[in-house]
């Protein structure tokens, strides 16, 4: 019998721009990705690093699922989350998200 110790995805790479509705960029916007948090730059960009641990497996064993929430807030603004599950599980770590224009809407 064969096993191994594989990397494995925890969060991907991400990156992307918030808007408001009017296509103006919102900057010091708080975006966190499960329990990290941080804020949009002035032209309401924001990007995470990717993230790795490493698992024991044995043959025949599959990739555990990948899965994150996004929320993203901002004062006088409504949330807005984003829940994403690979349906490949967290095997391949170089999967790269890119959300171009999330648009937050005013209470």
């Amino acid at each position: 019998m064969f096993s191994s110790c594989v990397s494995r995805l925890k969060t991907p790479y991400m990156q992307g721009f918030v808007f408001d509705e009017n296509k103006e960029p919102l900057k010091e916007v708080d975006i966190c990705l499960n329990d990290e948090c941080k804020k949009s730059d002035e032209k309401g960009y924001f990007t995470f690093k990717r993230k790795t641990y490493l698992e024991f497996i044995q043959i025949g064993g599959e990739a555990p699922p990948l899965f994150y929430n996004l929320k993203i807030s901002k004062i006088n603004y409504k949330d807005t989350i984003i829940q994403y599950r690979s349906k490949y599980g967290g095997a391949n770590v170089d999967i790269k998200m890119k959300y171009d224009s999330i648009v937050l809407r005013r209470n």
